[in-house]
């Protein structure tokens, strides 16, 4: 059983300033990264719990969410405060306006056989104003399934109508078709190496991003915790249905 050992000693000595600092790199750079927030004990439990979830569901890419997390640890840091507190510094840096009082929009994406294709490069904007990525297992030859990021091309929309407007342009085949041609060696696509047990934060609200492919064979798995959705309360998003 994991303990999280490195995570909570990583967030507890967090001061206003680290939390600062690591806002004014995510909007410098585009992404932070926190290395070696989890232990290789932690990286081991979470892999076993991988390894089950593949094998429950055929040896294809599956997608788990909060509720289906539970034992894998993941879930017992989505319920740290320290974690939570991270976020929430975060936002009200950022934003400059207080942070809600939400829970986390939590995935475990776990890419293998033949359908992982359908599962990479896509790019897209997120709902959520900051994204948090933990690889927990990334392959250590071949297709790695890097990260793709064009960093900070939005601000935060004031109507959900303009924010569906940018993702329906960004989901348009045409732009899809763009993005993946300049993926190979376009100036502003930031391209990232994932670690296992590294933690990267960025603002996924804002930020383009996808994940490159990985080989049939192999397997990527990342933890996704996505914080604040800005449209929450929004009329047309509930009558759509939209997430």
């Amino acid at each position: 059983m994991s303990s999280l050992v490195n995570a909570k000693s990583w967030l507890s000595n967090l001061s206003d300033g680290d939390v600062e600092g690591i806002a004014r790199r995510i909007d410098a750079e585009g992404i932070y990264c926190a290395p070696g927030f989890l232990s290789n004990d932690d990286l081991s439990h979470m892999r076993d719990f991988v390894a089950a979830a593949i094998e429950r569901g055929g040896h294809q890419t599956v997608s788990l969410k909060r509720d289906e997390l539970a034992g894998s640890s993941l879930d017992d840091l989505a319920n740290s405060a320290e974690f939570r507190q991270l976020f929430s510094r975060l936002y009200t840096i950022g934003l400059r306006r207080p942070a809600p009082d939400v829970h986390f929009y939590q995935i475990l994406r776990c890419l293998t056989g033949k359908s992982v294709s359908r599962h990479s490069l896509m790019f897209h904007y997120d709902s959520y104003v900051i994204t948090a990525l933990i690889p927990v297992e990334i392959p250590v030859e071949g297709k790695r399934g890097d990260f793709l990021i064009i960093p900070n091309t939005r601000g935060i929309r004031s109507n959900y109508l303009f924010n569906l407007a940018d993702k329906v342009i960004v989901d348009n085949a045409l732009t899809q078709r763009i993005l993946r041609t300049r993926a190979s060696g376009g100036k502003r696509i930031k391209r990232v190496a994932m670690v296992p047990g590294n933690l990267y934060l960025f603002w996924g609200y804002r930020s383009i991003h996808t994940n490159e492919p990985v080989d049939e064979g192999a397997v990527r798995a990342t933890a996704l915790f996505h914080y604040a959705d800005p449209h929450a309360d929004s009329y047309l998003k509930r009558q759509l249905g939209r997430s």
